[in-house]
């Protein structure tokens, strides 16, 4: 309607001025014709240049694209096989720690059971943990605004943190997007950065600060909470032995002052429900919260009389409660399984770790 309305108005306009100027008539059919003729031409030349916009951008993207990320030490470009540099969500470089570590000349180890990687280059000794900000320099304790990563079997480390940690200069050039690492281990080491405060203690490989990891009223953050409960949920396993079903958890250590709180509770296809947790008074049914057990399962006699299994697993201060606990969901036929972090505050959001987390490990029962 509002095309036909555009036409009728054109058209009463230019008949008027035709009128009135050429005081002859004029053939309303040809002057549609021409005004279509028009639309097409414009249309035509709207198409060109969108075709050149796109052309254009699509030139951009294909350079980005053929410029990756560059990493050169004392003038020498650090080739990678396999895994390649990238640039993480906190806009950090990550490299491949070996690569350029050696290509410093120093020596680098890694601890797999606590996923460590230690640097040592003259009189620094930089070590860092996977997943985690803190990282020590000479013992002392520092923060990043990332984390060390596990990726496809390397170890990435943010270069920046761990290049200046040994002494070195780096600077970053976006127009070539490089890495330009230069040490002299003739010179003096640039100054370290201010450590941070608190004492850190590491618990089966994670490490606690007990300053920086604890909020405004004692307790654990919400983020080192995570990590904990992260660490139990690979240590608890439903397993079989011999035609019998058993609960198995080795409860990793963690900082004075808290304690775990485990509970599972089966549901039978039939209704109802059965809980297994270290307060119960149902016989049979109770489950220590430290140290390691095995607690057989006696309740059923076969995994196809349980629809789902449910966990929720969570780190308590002694005195305040927890900042969030670990709900881990299974349906015994496979159709849902979730493994979800809930705070204890709507001011943190839930986050789901189920795509990353091990079920086959957790749940053996057949």
């Amino acid at each position: 309607m509002q095309y036909n309305i555009y036409y009728k108005d054109s058209l009463n306009k230019h008949l008027q001025y035709v009128d009135k100027n050429f005081e002859k008539s004029f053939n309303e059919h040809q002057y549609i014709f021409y005004i279509i003729q028009e639309e097409i031409f414009m249309l035509k030349q709207m198409v060109k240049i969108l075709t050149v916009i796109f052309i254009i951008s699509l030139l951009t993207s294909t350079v980005t694209a053929e410029m990756p990320l560059r990493i050169v030490v004392n003038g020498d470009k650090v080739l990678f096989p396999d895994a390649q540099p990238f640039i993480d969500e906190n806009g950090r470089t990550q490299v491949p720690v070996r690569f350029v570590s050696e290509a410093l000349g120093a020596d680098v180890s890694w601890n797999g059971e606590e996923k460590k990687v230690t640097v040592d280059l003259n009189s620094r000794n930089v070590v860092l943990t996977i997943d985690s900000k803190n990282y020590q320099i000479n013992n002392q304790n520092y923060q990043m605004d990332t984390v060390a990563l596990l990726l496809s079997s390397r170890t990435f480390v943010p270069i920046r943190f761990v290049s200046e940690a040994l002494g070195a200069n780096v600077v970053w050039d976006q127009t070539t997007r490089s890495v330009y690492i230069k040490f002299d281990p003739n010179s003096t080491p640039a100054p370290l950065p201010t450590p941070i405060d608190g004492n850190v203690t590491y618990y089966d490989g994670i490490s606690f600060n007990d300053t920086t990891d604890v909020d405004k009223f004692g307790r654990i953050t919400v983020e080192k909470s995570k990590e904990f409960l992260l660490k139990l949920a690979n240590q608890i396993s439903l397993v079989m032995e011999d035609g019998k079903y058993y609960i198995k958890c080795d409860y990793p250590e963690i900082p004075e002052g808290y304690e775990w709180s485990l509970g599972i509770r089966i549901y039978p296809i039939d209704g109802g429900s059965i809980g297994y947790n270290p307060i119960t008074r149902v016989p049979g049914c109770k489950i220590p919260r430290e140290g390691s057990f095995k607690k057989e399962v006696t309740h059923f006699s076969t995994i196809n009389n349980i629809r789902s299994i449910r966990m929720t697993l969570s780190i308590n201060h002694t005195e305040m409660d927890n900042t969030g606990l670990l709900d881990i969901l299974y349906l015994t036929d496979g159709s849902k399984k979730r493994v979800e972090f809930v705070p204890y505050t709507s001011i943190y959001p839930q986050e789901e770790f189920t795509d990353a987390f091990d079920f086959t490990k957790l749940f053996q029962w057949k």
